[in-house]
């Protein structure tokens, strides 16, 4: 599995990260547009797609223009897809000699095949809004039970992060059921599943330098894991 772009739990080289408690919301006012632009830019798109387009964006573009200049970058890619601006429009607007911006520095989306997605699974009842779903089918695993996290099959977006990618973990919680982003950012239905929260060990993530007595909770969507038999005991 190839690291992405903004996958980068346990990656290296990047030094510090810099914390002021102090830290205003908005450090200029174009920011606080940028902010009141999520609901009308997102509006139609479906659960993973603004994250997806985030994740597709060039390095310069993800890391050297910022937390809102990224969205605004996102926004940009997602309007031209939706067929609500065209990149001429776009381009008109730029200063002359610059180039093409963010959305002709992106990669194109490339989606899983359907097939080798989870099926579609039974829905009692759908959250009014959000991505929460009842399902009928109980879920695979318990409380308690041992598993290992599967490398994504697929081409995508995904929310398995590499750092916890064949580690083993135990379940520790149950969570509402959503809708897989790994299928809804692509179109290809909600195909809900189950959310567990996995507990990790920081030693088993981190190997021998972590610290001690430190258990990470990472929450995963059911059709990420699989189970670890234990081996019966000998007589």
């Amino acid at each position: 599995m190839n690291r992405r772009l903004h996958d980068l739990g346990g990656a290296d080289g990047y030094g510090l990260v810099p914390h002021d408690p102090d830290e205003p919301a908005f450090h200029e006012h174009w920011e606080r547009r940028v902010f009141g632009l999520l609901a009308p830019s997102l509006a139609g798109t479906a659960p993973g797609e603004f994250r997806h387009a985030l994740e597709r964006l060039s390095p310069v573009d993800y890391f050297d223009q910022g937390y809102y200049g990224r969205w605004l970058a996102g926004f940009e890619l997602l309007l031209i897809e939706h067929g609500v601006l065209s990149s001429n429009e776009v381009d008109d607007r730029m200063p002359a000699g610059q180039d093409a911006g963010p959305v002709g520095r992106a990669a194109q989306a490339v989606g899983p095949d359907a097939a080798e997605l989870p099926i579609d699974r039974p829905v009692l009842a759908a959250a009014r809004r959000g991505v929460r779903r009842v399902l009928a089918d109980p879920p695979i695993f318990r409380v308690g039970d041992s598993v290992t996290v599967a490398a994504p099959r697929t081409p995508g977006h995904t929310r398995v992060p590499q750092y916890i990618v064949e580690k083993q973990g135990v379940v520790a919680a149950i969570h509402p059921a959503e809708v897989l982003p790994d299928s809804t950012a692509h179109g290809l239905g909600e195909r809900p599943q189950w959310v567990l929260a996995i507990a990790f060990e920081a030693s088993e993530l981190w190997g021998e330098d972590a610290e001690p007595g430190v258990t990470i909770h990472v929450d995963v969507y059911e059709n990420y894991l699989i189970a670890i038999h234990s081996e019966p005991e000998q007589d």
